[in-house]
Formats: structure tokens, sequence, C-alpha cells
């Protein structure tokens, strides 16, 4: 796992936090008391972001996309691994400006219970890992929407959906 302060060069950033409440949501998730949207970027945004990615962190890899998703507060999201097809999972943290970050799985120490390592939210910051089941999840336990970059570099460019905790342990 990496974590990366000011990932997105400054201009995007902005352009892309401005972009935020005009841009065209769907639903990905109203299986809870709040709901999580998820927004395409174009082509050129994404090319951009690509680019930030090549420039500080490594050559991407697979099919390259990326999208703002949204979660409104008390949205929760419980410990998951991604889909096999994606390769590299990152995520950029938008706004507001304190949030909930990402909290991962480390291991379990039976009786003294389970290790977590949570990613603190900034807003800017990028956490991006190679996707081998790793489990983690996130919530938002704000009083505002909680938005992030997610890039996705996956196998092919289909859709896919995220594997419960117990598709992963069995």
């Amino acid at each position: 796992m990496k974590v990366l302060e000011d990932f997105l060069y400054p201009d995007l950033y902005d352009e892309i936090v401005g972009l935020i409440n005009d841009l065209p949501y769907r639903v990905i998730d109203d299986d809870n008391d709040a709901v999580k949207f998820e927004a395409d970027l174009d082509e050129s945004i994404c090319q951009r972001i690509k680019q930030c990615y090549e420039d500080k962190v490594a050559k991407t890899e697979g099919f390259f996309s990326a999208g703002v998703v949204c979660c409104e507060p008390g949205y929760f999201f419980n410990m998951h691994a991604d889909h096999p097809d994606k390769l590299v999972s990152s995520v950029v943290y938008l706004c507001p400006e304190a949030g909930n970050g990402t909290v991962f799985f480390k291991e379990d120490r039976g009786d003294q219970g389970k290790v977590l390592d949570e990613v603190l939210w900034h807003p800017n910051r990028l956490v991006t890992w190679r996707n081998q089941g790793q489990l983690h999840m996130y919530e938002n336990k704000t009083d505002e929407p909680r938005y992030t970059l997610n890039i996705y570099q996956k196998k092919n460019d289909e859709v896919f959906e995220v594997r419960s905790i117990s598709e992963v342990i069995r």
C-alpha cells in the first residue's frame, strides 16, 4: 500500500472539486440507511488523472478509468475485498475538509482482537494498493457528503460487483 499527499495537480484537483455538484451521478448502493452514488469522469479528465498517477506513483496497468463517488452522511460499507479483475485499487479523498478515511484489516490476533490500520482522511491524499484481496472498509460519520475520486485499473472495461467478506473467506 502507498499513501501520497497532494496526488492531483492543484488545477486538476480544483477542477474536479468544482465539478462535484454538476456530475451525472447514478445510485450504486442503496442497501443502507444512506446511499452511495457514482459519476464517471470524461476521457480528458481521466487522461490527466492517469498522467498524475504515472508521474507520481507508477505506470498504470490494464484498463484505466476514474469516477467520483459520493457517500451520504451515515453511509457504511462493511469489510470487503475488491473484485479480482481489479488490478490496482486507488482512492483520492476530495471533500469535505475533515472526513473518514479507509480502514484496512491487518491481522486477527484471536482473543486479542483484530488489528486494523486506518489511512486518515486528508483532501487530495491518495491511497493505492495492488489488489491481492486486502480486506478494507469505509464509512461517512460526518454530516456532509463524502466525496472520493476512485481510480480503476482493471483487466478489462467490464462493470463488476464488490465481493463480500463471506465470498472472500470461502
